[in-house]
């Protein structure tokens, strides 16, 4: 398989991870570094799987992968975000004012 393949799967992976989490948990960042972790875990034990090995280098890379990770949860959030607000009445999501 080539590596954009790979790549594409990984990310496909990391969309249906974050949109699972974001569906189920209905704050924002809790669900987004949730689901950061999720992917980061999915990620290490689809290596693990691949080569039958932990990778040496498992510590950085899961670090790294975290970060890449918060983005696209943070990005996938947002459309679950957007919608929660409308259903609540409340666009710009001030919430309630005493």
């Amino acid at each position: 398989m080539s590596d954009g393949m790979q790549l594409f799967l990984l990310f496909m992976v990391w969309v249906i991870i974050a949109a699972g989490v974001h569906f189920a948990v209905k704050h924002y960042f809790l669900a987004s570094f949730l689901a950061a972790g999720a992917m980061v875990v999915a990620t290490q034990i689809a290596g693990y799987l691949q080569i039958e090995e932990l990778d040496p280098f498992w510590l950085i890379s899961s670090i790294v992968g975290y970060f890449m990770a918060l983005v696209v949860a943070l990005l996938v959030g947002l459309p679950f975000r957007l919608l929660r607000q409308l259903r609540n009445n409340d666009p710009l999501g001030s919430g309630p004012v005493d």
